[in-house]
């Protein structure tokens, strides 16, 4: 089902994701509409749920997290079902994880991406993960990357297409890359 979103509504979305932190009344300005208006809609996107929240981009590197794990894990068989919802969600909010992702098919259940500072922080934070979780989980492979291997972690571009293709039915196809 695709969203409706009027035209208003998609132009204020597409400002706040290019700067969440953009005011109404610079929305206004540029959309020509009053400053009001642009409040009812933000308001409106917030209530709905295409806006969850606003944050900062920070630099991972200037805080100090220079390595990257990309690890895929197997739940033991009946230990997802024996485990309670609470006590999985609070295993997913751990600092050390940046995002979780649950795949529904195959030897992998689960693949999460951790950051840490150093390789040594990694290899610790994995030694005690796979001793104290062996029980509930098989740690199937892992792949370490630095922070300067990151060419890319934004959805914002992703966001503003699908905007501009709310009302059309196409395909995904890779982009053209632009003259230099």
């Amino acid at each position: 089902m695709k969203p409706k979103l009027s035209v208003n509504e998609r132009k204020v979305l597409a400002h706040l994701i290019g700067d969440g932190r953009i005011s109404c009344t610079e929305i206004a300005r540029n959309l020509g509409i009053t400053s009001q208006a642009v409040g009812k809609i933000k308001d409106k996107l917030e209530k709905e749920g295409f806006i969850q929240g606003y944050t900062a981009e920070v630099d991972f590197e200037k805080l100090g997290v220079n390595v990257f794990a990309i690890a895929f894990f197997n739940f033991k068989s009946g230990s997802w079902s024996r485990l309670e919802r609470q006590d999985i969600m609070q295993r997913v909010k751990g600092p050390h994880l940046v995002r979780v992702y649950r795949l529904s098919e195959g030897d992998i259940t689960h693949m999460v991406v951790y950051g840490f500072r150093s390789v040594k922080e990694m290899e610790h934070y994995f030694q005690v993960l796979q001793t104290e979780r062996e029980h509930i989980s098989e740690l199937k492979k892992v792949y370490v990357i630095s922070s300067e291997s990151i060419l890319k972690d934004s959805p914002k571009e992703l966001f503003l297409k699908l905007i501009d293709e709310l009302d059309l039915d196409v395909l995904a196809r890779p982009e053209k890359p632009k003259p230099m």
